[in-house]
């Protein structure tokens, strides 16, 4: 049995740390009224958000109608489930209580205006309500406006600590205490991390090779690529100060560049010395391994990533080998970067307008609407009649012209390339 289901809370005093924003959760919902602001709870995985809401249901007798967010992210989805909820009452006549998990996965592909309809519906509630999110982001920025804001902070080590020698007692093992040092160190207050670490020394999992120091994701990667031995190959990974995220569910600068995954899809991306096909191949498995990994953190299956780096060498390490590929952060070149930037910054109001008027989120009207709305104008034969009834300035005005003239210009190759 996984260690993470085995010691999970049961009661409310049972938890560790954030005993403050713990107790602010029980007053806002033992004196919820009608109209009550909503709670937003942030804090990184493993904290014990879901856990805590789950448990707090239970001991004070609400019928718990729990969603995750991230797999409902578009206006129609979440509209279809969240609103019969909101105009029902429990089967039993119990109190309802309404817990959106993961709101911080609603910007992103497939969204068409799932974060528009969260902060209406927000605005008055009739049931209490009580999001959580990974990351306080941009992405949530309207949501803190008609919340109230609980952090969640990473477990302290003492109490980190504390656990884990509680938890090896249970077990009749004993580790060495630069072994608990590790598995202290790696954890990062994620109490779900110490466990399966825990569990993985339990089993024998760490090897001698895991006390060597860690490499930064950079340094990893580039010696990844010219490593002659796949079983140092592996080494490396296993020492890398690397991790396996899911995106869906926000992350931050920081985890972004720590994500193994990512810092493979950006060296292969922006490398000048790969075939086409190579890279093809190289994105595939890249992808394949991504649709694992989301699939874990979706099911909340964490014992089965320990198994990503065997996977992750085993298929892209031969594909790799004498490429010339190296480490980059970026998956284009900064030129490219700083360019879609300075022309991004001219299409906002743009996409700002064409959002309102498609009833589309901006991520999904930016790939979907945007290119063929400029597409269009390209080939309209008065371009500026329209984009005046549209109310931009000149300066906005110029910067559609400026798109549209390239667009221009590329019929233009392509014909004469065609008939040369």
């Amino acid at each position: 049995m996984m260690w993470t289901e085995k010691y999970r809370p049961h009661r409310l005093d049972d938890f560790i740390g954030n005993l403050e924003a713990r107790s602010h959760i029980i007053k806002w919902l033992t004196t919820w009224v009608n109209g009550k602001k909503p709670l937003l709870i942030i804090g990184p995985p493993g904290v014990g958000k879901t856990s805590f809401v789950h448990i707090l249901s239970t001991d004070y007798d609400f019928d718990l109608i729990e969603m995750n967010a991230s797999d409902s992210r578009t206006r129609d989805m979440l509209e279809s489930r969240v609103i019969p909820v909101l105009n029902n009452t429990s089967l039993y006549g119990k109190r309802m209580l309404l817990f959106l998990d993961e709101v911080d996965g609603i910007y992103r592909r497939q969204d068409t205006g799932g974060m528009e309809f969260l902060s209406k519906i927000l605005k008055e509630p009739t049931i209490p309500i009580v999001l959580a999110s990974n990351s306080r982001n941009q992405r949530i920025k309207e949501l803190t406006k008609n919340c109230r804001v609980i952090e969640f902070h990473p477990i302290p080590l003492e109490l980190s600590e504390k656990l884990l020698d509680q938890i090896l007692s249970k077990e009749e093992l004993g580790l060495s205490v630069s072994e608990k040092d590790l598995i202290l160190k790696r954890s990062h207050g994620d109490i779900r991390s110490l466990l399966n670490h825990a569990q993985s020394a339990h089993a024998q999992y760490m090897t001698d090779k895991e006390h060597m120091p860690e490499m930064d994701i950079g340094p990893a990667i580039e010696a990844f690529f010219v490593e002659g031995s796949i079983e140092n190959a592996k080494d490396i990974l296993a020492r890398s100060d690397s991790r396996y995220v899911d995106p869906r569910f926000g992350i931050s600068p920081e985890d972004r560049r720590r994500d193994i995954l990512y810092a493979f899809f950006t060296s292969v991306v922006s490398s000048r010395t790969l075939e086409m096909n190579t890279r093809a191949d190289l994105l595939e498995i890249l992808s394949s391994i991504d649709i694992w990994v989301g699939r874990i953190f979706q099911t909340r299956n964490w014992r089965l990533l320990r198994y990503l780096d065997e996977m992750l060498v085993n298929r892209i390490y031969l594909p790799s080998r004498s490429r010339g590929i190296s480490y980059s952060q970026y998956s284009f070149f900064w030129p490219t970067i700083m360019q879609v930037i300075s022309r991004s910054q001219g299409l906002k109001p743009l996409l700002s307008i064409l959002s309102v008027e498609t009833h589309s989120g901006h991520s999904a009207c930016g790939s979907l609407t945007l290119p063929y709305f400029i597409y269009i104008l390209s080939n309209h034969e008065s371009p500026d009649h329209i984009l005046t009834l549209l109310d931009l300035d000149q300066k906005q005005v110029s910067a559609i012209t400026k798109e549209i003239d390239l667009i221009q210009k590329r019929v233009t190759r392509t014909l004469l390339r065609l008939h040369s």
